[in-house]
């Protein structure tokens, strides 16, 4: 076996592990979305007080199902449900939860605007992360981020294929002579 297949067969089991292992690490709850033709859309602002609230997290709930939807840039949210009706829900730390009930028809567009008002005072100082670990309590909402274990299987994968590069180009040195 030459040097080149056993760098192959390395690396190929490297990548193996590490799309198994990250399979099971990004396997996560994800929202239930709607995309289906018929339907309507309930879109509109987040705003706490007078100020635009980004990622703030909107359920519409009916008896069947519920669909979850983030506000974006200057609060603003789009969803697509099936026909029905629904109770619309915005949720943001720190904030009191506003809601109102909607029914939705085929191909219909129905504007909610949550005026959300402030419910509690998070102190927060410089470099602190109060206002983050509030959140992730409140609301339960899984941050995108790497896993300690992907962390480690990256880092085992660049040192691996590092320590593969250099003993291949080392064999493939020509021996220098001493004078």
């Amino acid at each position: 076996m030459t040097s080149k297949e056993k760098i192959f067969g390395t690396l190929l089991a490297i990548a193996l592990i590490l799309l198994i292992s990250t399979q099971t690490i990004a396997a996560q709850p994800q929202p239930q979305q709607y995309y289906g033709i018929t339907g309507g859309d309930i879109t509109g602002y987040v705003l706490g007080n007078t100020t635009p609230l980004d990622w703030a997290i909107i359920h519409a709930k009916s008896n069947q199902h519920t669909y979850e939807a983030f506000s974006g840039m200057s609060g603003v949210y789009l969803m697509r449900v099936p026909v029905g009706t629904y109770n619309v829900t915005a949720n943001f730390p720190g904030y009191a939860t506003s809601s109102a009930n909607v029914t939705v028809t085929d191909n219909s567009s129905t504007t909610l605007t949550f005026h959300l008002n402030n419910s509690i005072n998070v102190a927060v100082s410089a470099g602190s992360s109060s206002v983050i670990n509030y959140y992730l309590e409140e609301n339960q909402v899984p941050v995108p981020e790497f896993q300690p274990s992907f962390t480690l299987i990256i880092l085992a994968l660049t040192l691996a294929v590092t320590v593969m590069l250099r003993k291949s180009h080392s064999e493939h040195e020509p021996v220098r002579k001493s004078s």
